[in-house]
């Protein structure tokens, strides 16, 4: 049948996994450089996102396509750790492979512990975080304003997200834009999220420095008619979807009616006199712009033009979404994205809606991957926690995890290859924050200072502005990736089939059902 089967053994799960670590280790940490594919047409990409950089690899091995898949899923839900979820997926192998090879039951015992693994991730590990790495924490919301977020915090947050996505100096830009763009909507992001491709506009040719926010709405399409230019003061909108004009009078409309010619006439002046009809309704109404989702019929321009209505055609449907709804929102604003080249631009962007979904992630409870929906404790996502960057989450959880579980998740995989750079950065980050733990042992009080790692790679205090990262989205990363340790090793055999028996294969499943 043109079938070949091949049985799985954990080193060749192993060695697939690796070649795509192999592959996201480059962009990885504060010295991660940015990855260029090229493709056959000529087009390039240069990336540091860890999505788009496995998306654009041509992979053949179905084991591979199904991280990659894992991945995806993942990112698109919390907007992050794509990059991390491929090194502790790696990690965690090994570990299984050490663990099953001394103990000479490789394959029944590896596919065990990654079913234990995720039993003690889906009903401890929250409990274990919130004992361990929150009181390690601080909030995002504002201790002094309750329901509000602490802007400076939100500064630290975003910052340290963009810079593993966008350079440095566009980072610091986008940072304080998107914090600026959040200070104006006071819902926690949901709206914006929603949104958001009507909130923004990306323009290439300009450089980053030009981005800005603007107050309005930016209606992304052109004038069919043109703009009086007396000053109208206040503009009234209206949104139309449906052609203005009967479809009889629409071009390339064939009608046959009997008669003299004079009854073609009457009918002609019967529409137009509705189209009269309709200006005078706009006019009444004080109606200056029409956003017409439609093409309207050029005798609907010249109409609506003589009473001095303007019209914008072909409106998408995003922009007459957030139009529809902004009556209840305030004065809107809109981030506008600049960047030299249409790539730069669109890298930026998509740093944006992924910094935006992170957040949604860490702001609420009510945002849960179907992960977490199965979990008891919610008090991770509840307290909006947010910890410094530079592994101390992983040190914290690891240091937890040995006290009282006595289990090791490969956790500190992470923080080594952040510190890659420098064994003895390493060390300090390590052991600064186990000095943070005897310390303040698990005081409710976050400590002062903590392991933090600046752009440079350097160490200093947190009250310096340094960077944090979402305590909720490290949680539903490390239940990922079990989920995803759990159906690689389920795979017992991978077989190749060609085009034509796969499809003749499910047709006749089809039937049968």
């Amino acid at each position: 049948m043109g079938m070949q089967p091949q049985c799985l053994q954990l080193d060749s799960v192993l060695q697939t996994v690796s070649v795509l670590e192999a592959v996201i280790r480059r962009s990885f940490g504060p010295d991660g450089g940015q990855v260029l594919f090229t493709r056959d047409t000529g087009q390039t990409l240069l990336t540091r996102h860890g999505t788009r950089i496995l998306a654009a690899l041509r992979l053949e091995h179905p084991l591979a396509r199904m991280v990659v898949e894992c991945v995806r899923r993942h990112s698109s839900g919390t907007g992050d750790g794509s990059k991390t979820f491929v090194l502790l997926l790696a990690a965690l192998l090994r570990e299984i492979q050490k663990h099953t090879q001394k103990a000479h039951r490789e394959g029944a015992g590896a596919k065990r512990l990654a079913e234990a693994l995720l039993a003690f991730g889906l009903d401890k590990l929250s409990d274990v975080i919130t004992v361990g790495v929150a009181p390690h924490g601080s909030s995002l919301s504002d201790t002094h304003t309750p329901g509000q977020t602490d802007t400076h915090t939100l500064w630290c947050l975003l910052s340290a997200f963009l810079h593993t996505r966008i350079s440095p100096t566009h980072a610091e830009i986008i940072s304080q834009l998107t914090c600026e763009l959040l200070s104006h909507w006071s819902c926690h992001g949901d709206f914006i999220n929603e949104h958001f491709p009507a909130l923004h506009t990306a323009v290439s040719g300009f450089p980053i420095g030009c981005s800005r926010l603007l107050e309005g709405q930016v209606i992304h399409a052109d004038f069919s008619s043109p703009l009086p230019l007396r000053n109208h003061g206040p503009i009234r909108a209206l949104v139309v979807t449906e052609p203005l004009e009967p479809s009889l009078l629409i071009g390339g409309t064939v009608l046959e009616l009997g008669g003299a010619n004079r009854g073609i006439e009457s009918v002609c002046v019967r529409l137009g006199r509705g189209l009269d009809s309709v200006c005078v309704i706009l006019q009444h109404l004080g109606v200056s712009l029409l956003l017409s989702s439609v093409r309207q019929s050029e005798s609907v321009l010249a109409a609506v033009g003589r009473y001095g209505v303007c019209v914008l055609e072909c409106v998408c449907e995003d922009d007459l979404s957030l139009f529809s709804v902004l009556k209840d929102r305030g004065r809107p604003h809109s981030l506008v994205v600049c960047g030299l080249t249409e790539g730069q631009t669109e890298q930026s962007v998509c740093a944006v809606r992924d910094a935006l979904h992170m957040l949604r992630t860490t702001w609420g409870p009510k945002h849960r991957t179907r992960a977490t929906e199965r979990t008891a404790r919610t008090d991770v996502m509840e307290s909006c926690c947010v910890i410094s960057v530079g592994g101390t989450f992983e040190f914290l959880l690891h240091h937890t995890l040995l006290q009282h579980t006595h289990a090791n998740m490969a956790l500190l995989s992470v923080p080594r290859q952040i510190y890659s750079h420098n064994r003895r950065r390493y060390l300090e980050a390590h052991a600064h924050t186990l000095s943070c733990i005897r310390n303040h042992g698990n005081s409710p009080d976050p400590p002062e200072t903590s392991a933090v790692l600046a752009v440079d790679g350097s160490m200093f205090e947190s009250g310096s502005g340094s960077g944090v990262e979402s305590v909720s989205c490290k949680y539903q990363l490390i239940l990922a990736v079990l989920q995803c340790l759990r159906s690689l090793l389920s795979v017992d055999t991978v077989i190749h089939a060609n085009t034509s028996t796969l499809s003749h294969t499910c047709q006749r499943e089809e039937d049968d059902d």
